[in-house]
Parts: structure tokens; sequence; C-alpha cells
């Protein structure tokens, strides 16, 4: 079975591949209902935890803590980082990959797909744009260990672009090049990308986008009113968890003309109450944050031909606020067109791109810089050295591997890992050094050797084999020549491989690299 995942910061969707079509999958409540999104959360009591649709039946019980929006602390944690759970504490990559492994029991078990428990599940994955290495890395390797085969990764906005010509262009393909500019306003961060279209090739021409900003933000200024309008409480942080979910709830429900939300306090304590909170006052608290991202926008649309751009198409769950679409039609006029499927349009492209069939070609650009942190200044400094800068267009299937060049001279006998960085004043401490961090982390990590014949070779091998294909992890690597040259090709499909040609002049230094 083909699948396109949407995993969100409130919400997951799920389209599959059907004999040319992309529907979404819908999922069988607890209390019989049924809904064409995956609930993003999770509860825990004690050492006990509940992901998805299991975690919503006790969302609002008092005795469990809810974890809800988990995507966004992961955009700046690492894979090993620790959050506190309940009694304990989780890895990102460990949280990440249980609620995944739900998600494909109750794909198997809750939802309208008519699967068995040991059909290969092939999935086409999803993104921020703006999303940096680490992010990248996680949300593959979770999707891995939770037992989903990976065909590719998009970027969100790119998985909507696919979506907006499917069902606008489809009918009568045009082979004239033609600019969709992509709004992407989800739970936690906002994308924009222009893209160029011509029939089923796509290009993305360039992106922008704020990590940190989404509607999960509308939803704690809409608490803040409500709580602020009830008077002083002191609020727990399980409360406000609670209270968090029904403001994102009743900000789901708002239509252009709705005057007045209700927010119903009891659900985060007993005998608090109703509060009703203004559509006006609310608005008014997020205008500013849809503010910004019109100047990202703006960034992504610089230089553009307005004359040239055939929509301006607005997909995410948050751009439902009518503030959003408002504010877009004030400055973009006729242009402006929204998704019949605003919260889905992701996943259905990215169910699209995961049919052959289908035909579609896209070719992504980066979203960030990509370098390499080294020292400065004799030590006293880090710098970053661009290698391939942002908006670099990627190599499409077929083509060349794009090629950059690095040179670097050392200054010492150094290795570092992890921010730990070890001196030593001989060559064999230094040696000392490297294969005691390799025996700690239980695989190769460092390249040393003397640089010739069957050793340089073992040095080259092990480099390579470290970083492809877990692409957003750091690498130390150490060698004893005092020059060292480091060509980066990235392949087609965003794997990266690091190869390392070494010029050797005087073989009692070392030279020393992280890559990042």
């Amino acid at each position: 079975m083909l699948l396109g995942i949407d995993y969100g910061t409130t919400r997951t969707v799920v389209a599959a591949v059907d004999r040319g079509n992309s529907p979404v999958v819908s999922f069988h409540t607890a209390d019989g209902d049924t809904q064409d999104w995956y609930p993003s959360l999770i509860t825990a009591r004690g050492d006990a935890r509940l992901y998805g649709l299991d975690a919503a039946c006790h969302q609002d019980d008092p005795d469990w803590a809810l974890l809800r929006s988990f995507k966004r602390p992961m955009a700046t944690l690492g894979p090993a980082a620790q959050l506190p759970l309940g009694t304990g504490a989780v890895t990102a990559l460990e949280l990440l990959t249980a609620f995944l492994a739900q998600l494909r029991r109750d794909l198997v078990t809750r939802s309208n797909l008519r699967l068995s428990p040991q059909e290969p599940l092939e999935a086409v994955i999803a993104v921020p744009a703006n999303a940096n290495s680490n992010q990248r890395f996680l949300t593959l390797e979770a999707f891995r260990r939770a037992g989903f085969q990976i065909r590719g990764l998009l970027n969100e906005p790119s998985a909507a672009g696919i979506e907006y010509a499917h069902q606008a262009r489809s009918a009568a393909p045009s082979a004239r090049r033609e600019l969709v500019v992509v709004y992407d306003l989800g739970g936690g961060t906002f994308d924009a990308s222009v893209i160029s279209m011509a029939a089923r090739r796509h290009e993305v021409v360039r992106s922008a986008g704020i990590a940190q900003l989404g509607g999960d933000d509308a939803d704690t200024l809409l608490l803040e009113l409500a709580l602020a309008q009830a008077g002083a409480q002191d609020w727990t942080a399980a409360e406000r968890a609670r209270l968090l979910e029904e403001c994102r709830e009743k900000k789901e429900g708002l239509h252009p003309n709705t005057r007045r939300v209700a927010i119903d306090l009891e659900r985060g304590r007993e005998g608090t109450g109703t509060v009703v909170v203004s559509t006006s006052a609310f608005y008014e608290c997020c205008q500013p944050l849809v503010a910004r991202t019109l100047l990202t926008l703006e960034e992504a649309m610089q230089d553009l031909d307005w004359g040239a751009v055939a929509a301006l198409y607005v997909v995410g769950g948050a751009s439902a606020l009518p503030l959003v679409g408002r504010l877009l039609r004030e400055r973009y006029g006729r242009k402006v067109r929204t998704s019949p499927y605003p919260h889905a349009a992701t996943a259905i492209g990215l169910a699209i791109a995961a049919d052959q069939e289908a035909g579609y070609q896209l070719q992504e650009r980066f979203t960030r810089h990509f370098g390499v942190w080294r020292e400065a200044e004799d030590g006293r400094a880090v710098a970053f050295d661009v290698v391939f800068g942002k908006d670099c267009r990627l190599p499409a299937p077929g083509e060349a591997p794009l090629a950059g060049i690095r040179m670097k001279l050392s200054i010492d006998n150094y290795c570092k890992f992890n921010g730990f960085m070890l001196l030593s004043q001989t060559r064999a401490e230094y040696l000392r050094c490297c294969a005691s961090f390799s025996r700690g982390l239980g695989r190769q990590t460092f390249c040393g050797g003397t640089g010739t014949g069957e050793k340089a070779a073992e040095c080259q091998l092990g480099l390579k084999d470290r970083l492809h294909p877990p692409i957003g992890q750091s690498l130390e690597m150490s060698d004893e020549f005092e020059q060292t040259q480091f060509t980066f090709f990235l392949q087609p499909q965003g794997m990266t491989q690091l190869w390392a040609q070494r010029i050797i002049e005087h073989n009692e230094e070392h030279a020393a690299i992280e890559i990042t």
C-alpha cells in the first residue's frame, strides 16, 4: 500500500494511492465517529503512555498528563535529547517512533483501509521547508523504525503545490510555464514557496519560512484572553494543556460571521464556568502573527513578476482562520485561492507524488545553508563556512551530483565530539583519545591511520559509511595530515555522502572537521 503521510503539529493526515486517486484516510474514534485526521497527541500516567486515538480518549482526564504539539520542540532537539513525560523521560526519537508505530497499527485496525498486519506500508513523507537537518533526520529515522518503508521525503509546500497542480491543471495540463506561490500555515510552522510549473514538471524557485509560528500561537492568544476575562487564578500546566485543546477546537469552528466564541473553562478545572471572548479582540491579537507570515511571504516572492503568478495557493489547517483569508485577499486580490482541503493538501500531494503513474517530477532547492563549522581567530571563535547556499538547486534524478570543495589547514592536534574538545601533545596520546571515543560510541567514528596503502582505504570507507544515509548527525573526522581537501556530493533525492581526498604535505600534523 502506497501512502502520503503528513505528520503535523496538531493533526497527522494520511492519503492513499488508489487507482489514480488519492483519498484521505479516515479513522474510527472510540465513540463510533469517523474523522479524516489522526490526533498528534500523547498522554502519560506514571510509566504508561498512550498515543494518537488512545491518547485522545484521556486528554481531558486530570490523572493523565497531556503532551500536545510535540512536533514543535523536536525542531530544536537532537534525536537523543530527553523530554520529560509522566514520571520519567524519553528521547525525542523514541517518542516519535512510538507515536508513528501506533499510527501504523491504527491504520490496520482503526481506519477505512483494508490492510493486513503484515502488509508493507510504503510512504512519501514531508517536513516543513524550513526544517533543519536534525528534524529531517529525526523524522526519517522515526518513520523507518516504526515500520514504514520510505519512498521519499518532500518539503510540505512542495507537496501542496503538487496537489494544486493535480486538481487545478490535470484536466488540461499546460506546457506553458506558470508560477504558483504556496502559503502554508500549519499548527506549528509557516512556509512559503514559489514553484514553477510546466505540465507535470515542478521546480521550486525560492522558499522562506518561520520555524516557530502557527495555529498553536493563536490558541495561546485565545486562551490568554479567556483567562484574563475569568480573573486571576493559578492554573497548572496540565490544566492549561487541556484548555489549549478547548481553544483549538473553538478556533477551528470560527466562521467569517462569528462575533463571539465561548470558552469552557470547566474543561481545565471544575467550577470555573464559561467565558465569552469577542472575535474582534481575538483577531486584533492575532494580527501581528499573520503580519509576520506576510513579511516572510514577501521575502519568498522578492523580485517576482506578479503578473506571471497564476495563484497564491493557501493551505494548512491554521490558514482556515478567517483573519488569514481576509488579509491575504486585501493584499493580493483575486489570485488568492484556498485549497478545497486546507488541512489535507500536503498529504494528498504526497500520495500523488508517490504514484509513479501520475508522472510528476519535482526539482527542489536548499532551504537552508549547507556547510562546515570550524574554528576561527586561532580557536577563540567558531565560524560557519557555506558550501552550498540557500536556494541552491539540487540535482534531479539522473543528473550529475552537486559538488563543492572546502580546504582546511590544521593548527593543532585535537579531536572534537559533541562539544567536547581533547587536546593532545603527542601523536600517541591523540590516537588513544580517538580510540576511546570510538569504543564508547560502539561504532567507528574517527578515521585515523598512516594515510598510506590499506589504512588510507579503510579511512575513506569508514568516513563514507558513517555519513550515508543518516543526514544531520555530526561527524568528527581526524587525520594526521596538515592539509585535507573535502569534496561534498549531494546525490539525487537528498541523500548525502561525504568523500575525503587527502593531500599529504606534512604527516606529523592532524586535521579535524565537523559536519552539521
